[in-house]
């Protein structure tokens, strides 16, 4: 039996997101109505602009090489969307068409994770024999077993994790470590919610800068590391450049800024990790100082 245009048709409403988009020009070829929520159509429109609210292309989007087409790779990553408090997971194909480079996606909702208190998380689990779909249970318990949940990035637990084992063997790795500047000042004086938003605003900075390969972790109350394993020295420093750039574009019509101190180190052998997370720290404090005017 093949798939013929009927098929097709009948299939669509099954979907939830799918696009195609012009990979040299980054216009929208095509959206489905999971994509495309606006009365006027985004076919025409710049991706980025259109389907993420952002001005310049996505730092995180992955960049597919030639060779990795012609074996079809299939490209997947999560992405939190700060306009519908979402999660969605992402799959990337390129294809070439009448010798055009298409960019295909698919896109699913992983869940509002954002919103998700520990309370809920509990009483699903004490109803989960009541619940048919126990697998979307199971999948957001294991979300919040490893992802902070302000904030929506890793968190600590899977940091020790990664150490132990992701990050076991890289050649060579590189730390940003991040401190968010008087938040205790700023929870203080005006509420929590705006203290909560600095750490969103700097989670979702350093999480769209880093790009593939990289982890984003919350290790602590205002307190973000980043590695970048097998990255140069060089590649490094341009990923904290983008964590500040993107830091300055969230912060544009707030009442207070995201003040951040950050601290850097690379090693080429990237053996001792957590040595190098203490460089890092060591420079981050240092910067601290710095911004402060303190000798």
């Amino acid at each position: 039996m093949e798939l013929n245009m009927e098929f097709w048709n009948a299939f669509l409403p099954c979907i939830e997101g799918i696009y195609i988009i012009d990979e040299e020009t980054k216009e929208i070829c095509y959206a489905n109505d999971f994509i495309n929520q606006s009365e006027e159509s985004i076919v025409g429109q710049l991706c980025y602009q259109a389907m993420a609210g952002r001005s310049e292309r996505c730092d995180f989007c992955p960049s597919i090489r030639e060779e990795e087409l012609e074996n079809g790779s299939v490209y997947s990553w999560e992405f939190y969307d700060r306009r519908s408090k979402q999660w969605y997971k992402i799959k990337n194909r390129l294809v070439t068409i009448d010798g055009r480079l298409y960019r295909l996606g698919n896109v699913n909702v992983v869940g509002d994770m954002m919103e998700l208190g520990r309370d809920a998380i509990k009483e699903m689990a004490v109803m989960q024999h009541l619940v048919c779909d126990r697998d979307k249970i199971g999948k957001i318990l294991e979300f919040e077993s490893s992802h902070d949940k302000l904030t929506g990035v890793y968190n600590r637990n899977q940091y020790i994790a990664d150490l132990e084992g992701q990050f076991r063997n890289v050649q060579c790795a590189g730390i940003l470590f991040f401190d968010l500047n008087n938040l205790k000042e700023v929870n203080d004086n005006y509420f929590h919610s705006e203290g909560d938003r600095l750490l969103c605003h700097l989670a979702e900075a350093i999480f769209t800068s880093a790009g593939r390969g990289k982890r984003c972790y919350r290790i602590g109350g205002d307190e973000f590391i980043l590695i970048a394993p097998n990255c140069t020295k060089r590649e490094l420093e341009l990923c904290r450049k983008r964590v500040l750039s993107a830091l300055k574009e969230l912060d544009q019509g707030e009442l207070i800024p995201c003040s951040v101190a950050v601290g850097s180190a690379w090693s080429p052998s990237g053996k001792d990790l957590e040595s190098l997370v203490t460089e890092a720290d060591r420079c981050m404090y240092a910067n601290k100082k710095a911004m402060k005017g303190v000798k």
